[in-house]
């Protein structure tokens, strides 16, 4: 599993406005072909701009698509903290409502958010934590009414695990 999922089509950061050099090291990191130096470029980048939510989301994606699951929910947890921080509500996801940012958002740290409690779930579900992905997930559906992330299937395969069908 050497090959890294592209994160888009055409760039390796999501926001719009991250700094050149930023930009310019994370599309750089998308091209390297070898594991270890794709991996050290993310952690440079961690390292510069910890303050950029784009870095902890790119390098959970990395970790995921390795199977290294545990480093993949704590860089998620990083972005995690760094979204509650740059939206201004509390670092504890549980604590959160409709009322605690303007959820609905296309671009800025509410959406990368929203992206990161969902690569939490995953990355619970990954581990075998599906009660702990299940709550992450209701959360998502929560604040994201309209499923506009993607959750709601990841939510119903955690519920599937409590189902009395089967």
């Amino acid at each position: 599993m050497s090959n890294l999922l592209q994160f888009s089509s055409e760039s390796a950061y999501f926001s719009q406005s991250l700094p050149p050099s930023l930009k310019a090291l994370l599309d750089k990191a998308l091209q390297v072909k070898d594991t270890n130096k794709r991996e050290n470029l993310l952690l440079q980048a961690r390292e510069n701009w910890v303050g950029q939510i784009d870095v902890h989301i790119s390098l959970y994606k990395f970790y995921f698509v390795q199977a290294r699951y545990d480093q993949a929910e704590a860089a998620v947890w990083a972005s995690l903290a760094q979204g509650a921080k740059q939206i201004g509500c509390t670092r504890n996801y549980r604590r959160l409502s409709k009322k605690s940012a303007d959820w609905q958002l296309k671009n800025g740290p509410e959406r990368l958010y929203l992206f990161s409690l969902k690569a939490l779930g995953v990355c619970r579900l990954r581990r075998g934590r599906v009660l702990a992905a299940k709550t992450v997930l209701a959360k998502l559906r929560e604040l994201d009414t309209h499923d506009e992330i993607g959750g709601l299937a990841f939510y119903e395969i955690a519920c599937s695990f409590f189902s009395n069908d089967s």
